[in-house]
């Protein structure tokens, strides 16, 4: 009878072996932890081995369901790799009969860590940070999964609900709220509901009533997807619609805005990858639309998601010509921003747009979709590629340079970058490269810190093509710089546009020198008249001298003695601050 139940139990859990194989599998090779301490002939038996040792510890001593324990045990096999890995050196002449034994007396006497192995069981990471060890330490965590597994939850995704609604949430609660959820969504199957807790886990951790407009959005979005979704049971599926609702929602939609548009595009949330969709949301969003219209607009435009912008080569200005901007607008916007001119791609479209200040014209254009869409079709672009050969011809012929002189692979990644935020193949273009002394990624990442910070599009534009120098800084030394020239200092970041230098020069060693120096003059009633930032940290160090001179004619000699490093500076504001203590 013993032995009937140990089959049936195997039997059950078969499928989700089948899986865990696979899974340990794929990451075998992935830096785990080896098992030399066992002798190369017991390794492949090890893991099966683990897997009983570990599963009857779980239920023999930690009193766990069986259904809990064979789950956890078959879908954490990287936790049976480093718990094999853990035990003594094995002796190269046990038997293989005697492994099960052995593993079953190290557990005798070396308590599990079980977290681990429930944290991989249900799609996480082993090493997520918890003050759990033994699984019966929070005591409602069995129940809760109890509850939900009752429910209908798959074990693997539990992940998706740790630690918010299985700690948090009582389980008694969880079952009430799953009843109220599936009574508001019927006729929907259970795995519509349970896709959509798992995808809006507050679902489950508040009351149903302040959740109604997204369970109304999910009610109209599923019964928009037609009959043949009401029936199907593939949690996968209503997974993949509630991802695409959670993407526009994450966009800038509103919850409540989504079920009514979802009918007439199911082809975009049932069949298109969620990459195309991400690139589009912020394409649009790179062009100027809010969060909100630029979802709405591609519900509402469905097939702008079907055209392909990567390798679509377009042309400025001839491009926007032919788009219908205004002639006189595009020449003083290229008169300004010459940097744009040039090839580039489609995708790199609201780059171009706003490095000229044109993003609303072109929206404009594009606002009432439809026909006017087709500005953005490769048929579009292509019926009329035109190109100044004469920039051309000069950005191929300095390139040329720029690659003998760097690494070409380098170069070609510095150039993606210029190009996505609006700078065309020209001529100036191909001289900020070998300026640019960062990977295209830490360049990515500064670019967006200042416009994070405040930094006009355009205007920073501006400052790469005459300072690209600016973006080999860290975020932490940008910040730095920007603090101290509009909290120190007092000005705006629009005064950047007629100093862009000011981020350029070295803060500790001449900014904020310069600056004490004219201070503590200030403060003696030497010093009236402000300075701009140009006169201040422009002037060679001579002229700076000589400006001081003309304040007092002993005020060069303090400079070079007290103020000229930041060591000095720092030694003399010390003393003056501890001889005055009242000044501070």
């Amino acid at each position: 009878m013993a032995w009937s139940r140990t089959a049936h139990r195997r039997s059950a859990v078969m499928p989700l072996l089948r899986a865990a194989l696979r899974r340990f599998l794929s990451t075998e090779s992935s830096g785990f932890p080896k098992l030399r301490n066992l002798p190369y002939r017991l390794r492949r038996a090890a893991v099966p081995a683990a897997r009983t040792a570990v599963s009857d510890y779980l239920i023999s001593t930690r009193c766990l369901p069986s259904s809990h324990a064979d789950s956890i045990t078959a879908l954490a096999p990287c936790s049976l790799h480093t718990f094999l890995a853990g035990i003594p050196a094995v002796p190269s002449t046990l038997p293989s009969s005697d492994l099960p034994s052995l593993l079953r007396r190290h557990l005798s006497y070396h308590p599990l860590n079980e977290l681990p192995f429930f944290l991989e069981s249900i799609g996480l990471p082993p090493s997520t940070d918890s003050d759990l060890m033994f699984l019966t330490d929070h005591p409602s965590l069995l129940p809760t999964v109890a509850a939900l597994a009752h429910f209908g939850f798959p074990w693997s995704r539990l992940g998706l609900l740790f630690p918010n609604v299985l700690l948090q949430v009582p389980p008694d609660l969880i079952s009430a709220r799953l009843v109220a959820l599936e009574e508001s969504l019927r006729p929907l199957p259970r795995a519509a509901i349970i896709a959509a807790c798992l995808s809006f886990p507050l679902l489950i951790e508040n009351d149903l009533s302040s959740s109604a407009p997204l369970v109304d959005d999910l009610m109209r979005a599923y019964g928009g997807l037609g009959p043949d979704l009401g029936a199907s049971n593939d949690i996968d599926v209503f997974l993949r619609v509630c991802g695409r609702m959670q993407m526009f929602y994450d966009a800038g939609m509103k919850v409540g805005s989504i079920g009514g548009l979802v009918g007439c595009n199911q082809r975009v949330f049932l069949e298109l990858k969620e990459e195309r969709i991400g690139e589009r949301l912020k394409f649009f969003k790179r062009l100027g639309l809010p969060g909100e219209e630029a979802g709405s607009f591609l519900l509402s435009n469905p097939g702008v998601l079907d055209l392909d912008f990567d390798d679509v080569v377009i042309s400025v200005p001839e491009y926007l010509r032919r788009v219908g901007l205004a002639d006189d607008e595009v020449d003083v916007a290229v008169k300004k921003h010459p940097y744009v001119v040039g090839r580039n791609r489609l995708e790199n479209l609201p780059g171009v747009l706003r490095a000229m200040g044109l993003s609303h014209r072109f929206l404009e254009k594009i606002s009432g979709g439809g026909e006017s869409l087709r500005y953005l079709s490769p048929d579009f672009v292509l019926e009329d590629a035109s190109y100044d050969m004469e920039v051309e011809r000069a950005f191929s012929d300095r390139m040329v340079k720029v690659k003998v002189e760097m690494n070409a692979q380098h170069v070609d990644t510095k150039l993606e970058f210029l190009k996505s935020i609006g700078y065309g193949e020209n001529k100036k273009t191909a001289h900020i490269l070998p300026v640019l002394h960062s990977t295209r990624e830490m360049l990515n990442e500064r670019f967006d810190y200042l416009l994070e910070r405040g930094v006009e599009y355009k205007m920073l534009c501006r400052i790469v093509s005459v300072f690209p120098k600016v973006l080999n800084q860290g975020k932490e030394m940008l910040n730095e710089k920007l603090n101290y020239m509009t909290l120190d200092l007092g000005y705006s970041l629009e005064y950047l546009d007629c100093f862009p230098a000011l981020l350029c020069f070295d803060l500790e060693n001449r900014v904020k020198p310069r600056y004490a120096m004219l201070r503590w003059l200030q403060s003696y009633g030497l010093f009236k008249r402000p300075l701009a930032p140009a006169t201040v940290l422009a002037n060679s160090e001579k002229r700076f001298i000589s400006n001081l001179y003309n304040m007092h004619p002993a005020a060069p000699k303090l400079w070079l003695e007290c103020f000229s490093s930041r060591i000095h500076m720092e030694y003399y504001l010390k003393n003056i601050q501890s001889q005055h203590p009242d000044n501070e």
